[in-house]
């Protein structure tokens, strides 16, 4: 194994001085099979003509930083990969949950619907903070630091809550970090997955289908664990947080607040040099996103998406049982069924798009619409009324439709939005975007339970239908305030 080309930055700056590292500094990443039998690439003299598959070290403001390509077929990105599905794991049970244990939670604390519906609310104040805090922990602590950080947001509220809390107060408040968690969880995973050199809507398609996994078996699992025993179910949430902290500790033990900065530095030169601008690294999120319509555009389509997908789980169960007099096993059965039907479209979409259409643009256009055709069904047998099992048959599956067309929508929203963003802001911003847009997974499935409080759980599907149309609405906006994507636009 030949050596390597040690690149010295010092003082914020990128400069050029040369170094030979021994052998054995290249000892500690046999393990990873990051260098495999070839000699490591070589910097150029001009820092703009690095090339992203640049494998070696960097020594920035006296630390030495590990530079390697995002490449999903090497072992650590392997790893990493491996982790953030895990995590990604708890996304699913979380959100599922809450939606199983509404009328379960209403008897047990003695408390009205609208009351267990604050914990949307609760945790919309979690992800509303994730947004704010995300870029200070990259800064200070690096990718690895933010990633440990949402794992113990999620391990430790969920291990209060297997406690069984006496107060609902205490379980409400609970859901404030785990909303923060979450939020860090899912725009860390989408930003990682969306940088990678390839199979990016394979992997962001397997994310997210882990999510539909834990959303299908929730509901089951729940059932199987008897409403006496119900708070066993965060243990299992604990677990899984627990083990990702570990894990994300170790495996992305090289991504450091320095290899951070010093990326953030080499981008914002590569922009200073490129366009004689100011660095956007200090923006406010507000100038961010005037500077850059794509932000708020992805936050916008996020925020409906979530909403139509997350208030379609959350209150489909309840909609049944109440409303409909459907029995509790059988309405459980027709619930996974949406997240059964999430799952199977993330999983195999995520294989044909590349297939099928010309750009993940064309295809989110094409699922958004589709959607919206499964929600108007929907409304239309939600108009009839009947308890016989091939009418609950039949409502379960457009209820699976429903699921399998909206479940590709979250990663192509989240490719198209990485891929329009700028290499220098696009960490700040597919944060600041799936944070906020990621609000209206807790905002919408709130606000349907105040609605159908005051209108009737009848107009469930109607509400599910006008936030899928708002969805529409916003990726069709796309082109009309991004104007330099014409050709991208265009391409069907």
């Amino acid at each position: 194994m030949s050596d390597f080309e040690l690149f010295e930055a010092t003082d914020g700056t990128i400069r050029h001085d040369h170094h030979i590292a021994s052998r054995d500094s290249l000892e500690h990443y046999k393990e990873d099979n990051l260098l495999g039998n070839e000699s490591l690439n070589i910097l150029e003299n001009d820092v703009e003509t690095e090339s992203l598959d640049f494998n070696g070290e960097v020594l920035y403001k006296g630390s030495l930083i590990r530079l390697y390509p995002q490449d999903p077929r090497t072992s650590l990105i392997q790893k990493q990969v491996a982790v953030c599905l895990l995590m990604f794991t708890t996304l699913g049970l979380n959100d599922q949950t809450t939606g199983m244990f509404i009328p379960l939670l209403t008897s047990y604390y003695s408390i009205s619907t609208v009351m267990v519906s604050n914990i949307f609310l609760v945790q919309t104040i979690g992800y509303s903070c994730s947004c704010f805090v995300s870029e200070p922990l990259h800064s200070k602590f690096g990718v690895r630091g933010a990633l440990v950080f949402s794992c113990l947001c999620i391990a430790l509220p969920s291990f209060l809550l297997y406690t069984k809390v006496a107060w609902f107060g205490f379980y409400l408040a609970c859901y404030f970090p785990i909303g923060i968690g979450i939020g860090l969880l899912d725009s860390i995973v989408n930003c990682v997955f969306s940088s990678f050199t390839c199979y990016k809507n394979q992997l962001l398609g397997a994310a997210h289908g882990m999510y539909g996994v834990c959303s299908f078996i929730t509901p089951i699992l729940i059932n199987a664990i008897g409403e006496k025993n119900w708070n066993n179910f965060f243990i299992l949430q604990f677990g899984i947080a627990a083990l990702g902290t570990f894990f994300s500790f170790y495996f992305f033990r090289y991504e450091t607040k320095e290899k951070y900065e010093y990326l953030i530095q080499r981008e914002n030169q590569k922009e200073n040099i490129e366009d004689g601008e100011t660095s956007t690294s200090d923006m406010s999120t507000l100038e961010l996103m005037k500077k850059n319509p794509v932000i708020w555009l992805y936050a916008a389509a996020l925020f409906f998406y979530l909403g139509s997908e997350v208030g379609t789980g959350s209150w489909i169960f309840t909609y049944l049982t109440e409303y409909k007099g459907g029995s509790k096993a059988f309405m459980a059965y027709i619930t996974s069924a949406y997240w059964l039907g999430l799952t199977v479209g993330r999983f195999y979409f995520g294989l044909m798009i590349d297939k099928w259409f010309a750009n993940e643009y064309a295809a989110v256009k094409f699922f958004s619409k589709t959607t919206m055709i499964c929600t108007l069904m929907m409304v239309v047998l939600g108009a009839l009324f009947s308890k016989s099992s091939v009418y609950f048959s039949a409502f379960g599956a457009v209820v699976f439709a429903c699921g399998l067309f909206i479940g590709p929508i979250f990663p192509l929203l989240a490719i198209v939005g990485f891929d329009m963003m700028d290499a220098n802001i696009k960490v700040k911003g597919v944060s600041t975007s799936i944070s906020l847009g990621s609000i209206g997974a807790a905002f919408l499935p709130y606000t349907d339970g105040i609605l159908m409080k005051h209108l009737g759980f009848a107009n469930f599907p109607v509400l599910i239908s006008i936030t899928t149309a708002c969805c529409v609405f916003a990726v069709y906006a796309y082109p009309w305030f991004i104007k330099n994507k014409t050709a991208y636009f265009s391409s069907q």
